[in-house]
C-alpha cells in the first residue's frame, strides 16, 4: 500500500512515522526530512504490523518499512522510534557503513539522525529458506558465503551483535541466474568497541544451537567438538589458516 509522504500526517500513518507518540510538530518536522531523503511514498507492506499496518520490521530502536523515491526506485527506511535509548541513527549508519566498505549488509544511501535509508533486500529469512527445502548443494554455499562474510567483519574489527540469534538478521536474496545469496540485515547493535565475533556467534547459531537440527537436515551432523575446538583457535589467532580450520569443521571447505 504506498501512501504519499504528504498523506503521513494522517493516522495510522502517523503513528508508523513517529512511533509511539505522533505529536504535530515531530510528525511535520520527519514528513520534511523524508522529502530532504528523496523519499516520495512509503509502502507499508511486510511480515511485520503496527497499528494495522504492514512494515518490514519492528525493533527496539526503529521500524523498518519499505518506501519509493522520487525517481521510483525501492529502499528501505529505518525509522527511529520517539522511545529509542539513542537520539541518533548515526551510530547505526556508520556501522553500516564499515559493513558496505567490506561488502557487507545493504547498501547505506542517505540519513539523518531520524531515519536511515538503505538498499532494499526482498527474501525470506534464512530458517523460511531452508524450510523451503532447497538444495543441499545451495545450502552449503550459502553458509559458506555466510561465514566469509562474517570473516570480513572480524577483519574490520566490527561486531554485529545479534549473530549467536540470527534468525532474523539473514536474508537469503534470489536473483535471476545467481545463486542465492545471504545478507547480513540489522546493525543497530553492532559495535567496533567489542571484540569482534561474528563467525565464532554465527557457527554457534548454525552448527550448535540455534538452528543446528535444521541444517543438519541438508548437511548432515557435524562433530560439536571439533567445530568448538576450530573456534577456539580461531578466537585466538583469527587468521586465514584458523578460518580454514573452522570452515573444514564445519564441513565446507570444498564449497
Amino acid at each position: 500500500m504506498l501512501i504519499p509522504v504528504d498523506e503521513l500526517k494522517k493516522r495510522p500513518y502517523s503513528l508508523v512515522l513517529a512511533y509511539p507518540r505522533p505529536e504535530g510538530e515531530v510528525v511535520e518536522h520527519r514528513i520534511e526530512e523524508l522529502k530532504a531523503l528523496g523519499i516520495a511514498y512509503l509502502d507499508f507492506s511486510g511480515r511485520k504490523e503496527v497499528s494495522g499496518l504492514k512494515v518490514l520490521g519492528k525493533g527496539c530502536v526503529g521500524l523498518m518499512v519499505a518506501a519509493r523515491t522520487s525517481g521510483g526506485r525501492e529502499v528501505a527506511v529505518k525509522i527511529r522510534r520517539l522511545d529509542a535509548d539513542r537520539e541518533s541513527m548515526a551510530h547505526e549508519a556508520e556501522m553500516l557503513a564499515l559493513a558496505n566498505s567490506v561488502g557487507v549488509g545493504p547498501e547505506l544511501l542517505r540519513h539523518t539522525d531520524d531515519f536511515i535509508v538503505m538498499e532494499f533486500i526482498d527474501g525470506p529469512h534464512l530458517p523460511e529458506w531452508l524450510s523451503s527445502r532447497p538444495e543441499p548443494g545451495d545450502v552449503a554455499a550459502v553458509l559458506r558465503a555466510l561465514l566469509e562474510k562474517c570473516r570480513r567483519l572480524d577483519e574490520v574489527g566490527l561486531d554485529h551483535g545479534e549473530l549467536s540469534r540470527a534468525h532474523s538478521h539473514i536474508i537469503i536474496q534470489a536473483r535471476p541466474g545467481m545463486l542465492p545469496e545471504p545478507r547480513i540485515v540489522d546493525f543497530e547493535s553492532a559495535s567496533t568497541f567489542r571484540r569482534p565475533a561474528n563467525v565464532t556467534s554465527i557457527c554457534q547459531f548454525l552448527f550448535i544451537g540455534g538452528i543446528s537440527a535444521q541444517v543438519a537436515l541438508f548437511l548432515g551432523k557435524r562433530d560439536r567438538n571439533a567445530i568448538i575446538r576450530a573456534l577456539r583457535a580461531y578466537k585466538r589467532r583469527r587468521g586465514l589458516g584458523e578460518f580454514q580450520d573452522v570452515l573444514r569443521a564445519c564441513g565446507l571447505s570444498n564449497i
